[in-house]
């Protein structure tokens, strides 16, 4: 016997169409990470716009703006919260908080620096063909700083304890041994 239906069946639809938005803003934040231009790519239907910071244009444009900044990076961290989703049919829109580290290193001196921004993504989604992506996003930033780096035992781990870029990072091996397991 079924038990779910009506009232309730429409709230689980809703809840994991909340979910599947949510996986896509984690994957961008992935891709910004681990520089996989691929996944970075996937979060958007082609004909996407983006407004982020002083960049207008195409999120597919914006994809290639991204890649050239983080792809030379030390270290990049985007981390996600306040993920509020509203969905209606195959339109959606959300706002996510987020916070973003860089390590790089400054062209003029080549000292280090760390630079952290935060603010919000907000963003229209449309499902087609069964995806969720973005079809428009606003990125608003609210702080950012500047600061020389001040680790004090990061340098001193193995690389492998450290997080890396695509397709080097330890994540990459631990997907592909989940690509035989499924086999």
């Amino acid at each position: 016997m079924n038990m779910i239906s009506g009232p309730m069946e429409q709230a689980l639809a809703t809840l994991l169409d909340k979910q599947a938005i949510t996986e896509v803003l984690y994957r961008y934040c992935r891709g910004c990470d681990r520089a996989d231009e691929e996944m970075l790519r996937s979060c958007f239907h082609p004909d996407s716009q983006h407004r982020h910071g002083s960049f207008t244009g195409t999120s597919a444009d914006f994809c290639t703006l991204a890649m050239q900044i983080v792809t030379p990076l030390l270290a990049c961290k985007h981390m996600l919260s306040n993920v509020l989703i509203q969905v209606a049919g195959d339109e959606a829109s959300s706002e996510a908080h987020y916070l973003a580290y860089h390590r790089g290193v400054i062209r003029d001196s080549g000292e280090e620096e760390d630079r952290i921004t935060g603010g919000r993504y907000l963003d229209r989604f449309e499902r087609r063909n069964g995806e969720w992506r973005i079809v428009s996003r606003l990125g608003l930033i609210d702080l950012e700083r500047y600061q020389p780096p001040a680790d004090r035992t990061l340098q001193q781990l193995p690389p492998d304890r450290r997080g890396g870029k695509y397709p080097d990072d330890p994540l990459y091996q631990l997907l592909r041994q989940g690509e035989t397991v499924r086999r």
